[in-house]
């Protein structure tokens, strides 16, 4: 019977400790049909509540992004065509009961004192299925900013932390891929949302493994020990097993600092192992 390695098996445990997590956390469904009775917030903005489920119908109100409706029922009417159709969906806003396309709805919603963030899947022809973002001041419906991610999967969650001391960043969201089995690609795609709101995206960074190998990729915020500006340290780690039996494990690890100038990271963001130059 094999037996796994240590550095090995210490990684497989990681990923599988992930996918328990990632089964208690908040997911982001957008492949979903939205729950009955659940109340959500707009991601469209100037929407029309309409009285029947078409463009046709007469116009009960307008609804702002961030408006919170009830779902109370999913129609078998379509908006939209081909590929890129949604369902109509029957809501109640305040004393209004009337119909709203699907896509207008976000999936999830993460409110602060000072912001809102608004998730919706993003489907067209030129750039296939995207996660939208949109971030809305305050209650400030004029003031909103968007971003696109690519989709690594259905499996996602959403979370903001600290700015960690960052030149013109108010805080870091973090999309988490979640593999859906052990070995699966897990995934963090970082943004810095910037003081004036608008998103930056920084880099998604991946981690993988199974029985015999493992590849990681993280994110270390810190400080330079010489100045105490604040530094991200990049660390790419790659290994596999090469003899079970003696825990014979071959490894690269490749670590590099990058620093936040307060609008992109310098030197330019890069996972490639390379080395530079020499001048004599």
């Amino acid at each position: 019977m094999k037996t796994l390695t240590i550095p090995t098996l210490f990684f497989f445990l990681f990923l599988c400790a992930t996918q328990l997590t990632a089964q208690e956390s908040d997911y982001i469904y957008l492949d979903n049909d939205l729950k009955i009775k659940e109340t959500y917030s707009l991601f469209g903005d100037n929407v029309n509540l309409r009285e029947k489920p078409n463009t046709t119908s007469k116009e009960l109100t307008r609804l702002r992004i961030g408006f919170e409706v009830k779902v109370l029922a999913k129609t078998d009417y379509t908006f939209g065509s081909g590929n890129f159709k949604t369902y109509w969906y029957k809501v109640r806003y305040k004393n209004y009961i009337g119909f709203i396309p699907g896509k207008f709805i976000a999936h999830k919603a993460i409110h602060a004192s000072s912001h809102s963030i608004f998730f919706s899947k993003d489907i067209s022809q030129k750039y296939g299925d995207r996660l939208a973002i949109r971030v809305l001041v305050r209650n400030d419906y004029s003031n909103y900013q968007e971003t696109f991610s690519d989709l690594r999967g259905s499996l996602i969650s959403a979370s903001t932390e600290s700015n960690h001391d960052l030149k013109n960043v108010q805080y870091i969201l973090k999309i988490q891929y979640h593999g859906e089995s052990c070995g699966a690609e897990n995934g963090i795609t970082y943004f810095f949302v910037k003081d004036d709101y608008k998103v930056a995206h920084i880099a998604h960074l991946s981690v993988s493994g199974d029985v015999g190998f493992f590849d990681s990729e993280t994110f270390t915020f810190t400080t330079n020990e010489h100045n105490g500006q604040p530094i991200i340290l990049f660390t790419k780690e790659a290994g596999e097993t090469i003899d079970e039996d003696t825990n014979w494990v071959e490894s690269k690890t490749m670590t590099r600092q990058y620093e936040w100038d307060g609008t992109k990271l310098v030197p330019e963001f890069s996972k490639k192992f390379y080395r530079p130059e020499k001048s004599n």
